[in-house]
C-alpha cells in the first residue's frame, strides 16, 4: 500500500469513524491524487470530514484550493437500502421470504440488507468502500437492536459464511475494528484480504466507470469497450470461493447483460 492510499484511509477512518490519525507528508499532486481516488470511491464527505478532525496534524498541508474541493463535496453520506435481489433463484427466494418475515423497519434485516449489498457488489464490481463504511457504521450504532442469533441463522440459509468472514476481515484491515466489535461472524480468518484490498486501490478509470457514485462534475470519462466488459464478466470468478453459489449465476448475469450491450 502506497502513502497515497495510506493516507486516504487515515482520514477516511477519522471521518467515518472519528479515529485519532497522523498522516504522512505529501506533495499536492499526490494530495489531489488522493482526491481523485476518493472521489473514484465516492467517501470525498468522509475523507472531508478527516481533515476536518486533522485540521493540526503538521503534515496535512492542503492548498487552499484542494481543501476547498474536499470541503464542497455535497455527496450524501445517508445509507439509503433498497430491496436487494440475487441472481441465484433459490437463494433469491429464501431471501424475499425472510423480507416477509422480518419487513424493511427491522434492525437485523436491515444489517443483513447491508451485508448483501456489500456483497453483490464485491462479486460483481469490487469492494464498495461506502457500504463497507455502511455496514461498519451500522455495527456500531444499531448494535443493541440486532437479534445475532437470527441473523446467523439467515446467514447460514443464504450460504453467506464465507462471505461475511472476508467483510469482516475487511472491516478490521481497512478501519482497525477490533474482532468483538463484529458480531455477525463468529470466524474472522486472519491474513485473507490482501489480494481483495489490492483489487481496490488498482481499479482502472474505465473499469470504475460505472462503479463509483457521480456528484457533480466527473473527473473521468466513462468509456464502453471489450476489456471493461471482460472484466465485468471475470469478476464473479475472482471471488468465486467467498460466494460460489452466487458468484456463478452472477457470472452469467453479467454476460447475459454484456451481450445486450454489444447489441445496443
Amino acid at each position: 500500500m502506497d502513502i497515497i492510499q495510506r493516507n486516504f484511509l487515515r482520514l477516511l477512518r477519522s471521518g467515518a469513524f472519528n479515529t485519532a490519525e497522523e498522516t504522512e507528508p505529501m506533495s499536492q499532486w499526490k494530495w489531489q491524487s488522493l482526491f481523485q481516488l476518493s472521489q473514484i470511491h465516492g467517501v470525498t464527505p468522509w475523507v472531508a470530514d478527516g481533515i476536518r478532525n486533522l485540521h493540526d496534524d503538521f503534515f496535512l498541508q492542503l492548498s487552499d484550493e484542494l481543501r476547498g474541493k474536499f470541503l464542497a463535496d455535497t455527496t450524501s453520506r445517508t445509507n439509503v437500502r433498497e430491496h436487494i435481489s440475487l441472481t441465484n433463484p433459490l437463494l433469491d427466494r429464501r431471501l424475499q421470504e425472510l423480507y416477509d418475515e422480518a419487513g424493511s423497519e427491522d434492525a437485523t434485516f436491515n444489517l443483513l440488507q447491508d451485508i448483501l449489498s456489500l456483497s453483490n457488489n464485491i462479486i460483481s464490481r469490487g469492494v464498495n468502500l461506502r457500504q463497507l463504511i455502511w455496514l461498519g457504521q451500522g455495527q456500531r450504532s444499531n448494535d443493541h437492536a440486532v437479534m445475532y442469533d437470527v441473523l446467523s441463522n439467515w446467514i447460514v440459509r443464504l450460504h453467506l459464511q464465507r462471505m461475511v468472514q472476508l467483510e469482516a476481515a475487511l472491516l478490521i484491515e481497512l478501519f482497525h475494528f477490533k474482532p468483538e466489535e463484529i458480531r455477525f461472524t463468529d470466524t474472522i480468518p486472519a491474513g485473507n484480504t490482501e489480494s481483495v484490498v489490492q483489487d481496490i486501490f488498482h481499479k482502472t478509470q474505465q473499469n470504475a466507470a460505472e462503479w463509483y457514485f457521480t456528484q457533480g462534475e466527473s473527473i473521468f470519462v466513462r468509456a464502453n469497450n471489450s476489456n471493461s466488459m471482460l472484466w465485468h464478466m471475470r469478476q464473479p470468478i475472482k471471488y468465486l470461493r467467498y460466494y460460489p453459489s452466487e458468484a456463478v449465476t452472477s457470472f452469467f448475469a453479467n454476460f447475459t447483460h454484456s451481450l445486450t450491450h454489444i447489441e445496443e
